[in-house]
């Protein structure tokens, strides 16, 4: 939703009809790098109140349970009592995001389309279905989206190492006992509970502190994805430290590792998502643009096709529901895949192998990185001789 809601969010800011006649290439792309730093903020913000709600889920919602047990709740209600809280909270945020952002998210063309042109439901689900092969098409053929959903692949595979996957590496490293359930961890080996729980909180800081720091970082400035090459590497490292490192002590290295794996996470999430948002408005602003404040282009200007034969640019705004859609199902899948390869090979290969999973992950986005940006200063050098 968050794909679909932020090229939206600062469109607004897109250069209007006389600005785009009165300035010369330079200009433009003055104007779209500043653009672009605005997709690239916002998805920074967007990162770091992830990472909030990560600790408000470390530091609120899981020790509740226990603070209800104390003031005499049973287990069952306890915990039956935090999911409520949980739920009103995410009802909140609903009604918030309602009032908030209602009637701002409409597409320019669907905001100024006459209500006798509106399409019947079944043409809209006909056009979805039609948009899903043309956006796998350019997932594969558009270097900029390709990073986004591998991004995004990486980044919920890495939610899902840390939350879930180090407490499992931490429980086999300090309990000598089969562990049944969570409540026979917590009995049982506290210690391998407490040190779960503070390596998942230390990710969840460094996530927190440079959420900021990556959607400020000039990722546009050079053809290799910088903040996107920082996350991979430090992933990669982080992963391979953190399955040969021992837990069953809580050395000072271990939490500089965890540091590096929470980097890696906010990292991916924030660059992929400012990548896909971008490209959804376009990656490269036209020369000369005739449109007018809503984005729409004036077909009565005389000077309109001559404009648009010099156009370089390609913006998918039409497409960017299917394209947050299928960013959501690249991180899905990347769920499932760690979850269920990752956990039998937790069971008949050790518990560390999950982790070297995590760091191919992560150096096969370091090679796409990599990959595109050769490919993106090849094309540039090659338009240059042309």
């Amino acid at each position: 939703m968050v794909t679909a809601i932020l090229p939206s969010m600062v469109s607004k800011a897109s250069p209007t009809a006389g600005q785009s006649r009165n300035t010369d290439s330079n200009s433009q792309n003055s104007m779209r790098k500043s653009h672009d730093a605005r997709h690239a903020r916002l998805a920074g913000l967007v990162g770091f109140f992830t990472g909030v709600g990560a600790l408000l889920a470390l530091g609120v919602y899981l020790p509740f349970p226990s603070r209800l047990q104390k003031v005499g709740l049973t287990p069952e209600r306890a915990l039956a009592d935090t999911y409520y809280v949980a739920g009103a909270t995410a009802i909140a945020l609903a009604i918030a995001c309602y009032v908030g952002l209602h009637g701002q998210l409409l597409a320019p063309s669907a905001r100024n389309q006459a209500p006798g042109r509106a399409h019947s439901f079944g043409q809209r689900a006909s056009n979805i279905l039609l948009s899903i092969p043309t956006v796998l098409k350019l997932g594969f053929t558009k270097p900029s989206l390709s990073l986004g959903f591998l991004g995004s692949f990486v980044a919920r595979s890495s939610s899902v190492g840390i939350s879930l996957f180090i407490p499992l590496f931490v429980n086999a490293s300090l309990c000598d006992h089969p562990a049944h359930n969570v409540e026979d961890v917590k009995a049982h080996c506290r210690k391998a509970y407490v040190t779960a729980a503070q390596l998942s909180g230390v990710s969840q800081l460094f996530a927190l502190g440079f959420a900021p720091i990556f959607g400020y970082f000039p990722f546009r400035n050079s053809h290799f994805n910088i903040p996107l090459t920082v996350a991979s590497v430090s992933g990669a490292v982080g992963y391979v430290l953190f399955a040969r490192l021992n837990t069953s002590e809580s050395s000072p290295a271990l939490f500089v590792v965890v540091a590096l794996l929470g980097i890696s996470q906010i990292g991916a999430i924030v660059t992929s998502l400012s990548l896909v948002s971008t490209f959804v408005m376009g990656e490269i602003s036209p020369p000369n643009s005739t449109s007018d404040d809503s984005g729409m282009v004036d077909d009565n200007d005389e000077n309109t096709h001559l404009i648009n034969k010099s156009s370089t640019t390609e913006t998918y705004e039409h497409l960017k529901g299917t394209i947050a859609g299928v960013y959501s199902f690249a991180g899905s899948l990347a769920i499932l895949v760690l979850t269920k390869l990752g956990g039998f090979l937790f069971d008949r290969l050790g518990p560390q192998v999950p982790f070297y999973l995590l760091a191919a992950f992560n150096l096969a986005l370091l090679a796409a990185v990599i990959g595109c940006g050769i490919l993106e200063t090849y094309k540039t050098y090659h338009r240059i001789g042309e």
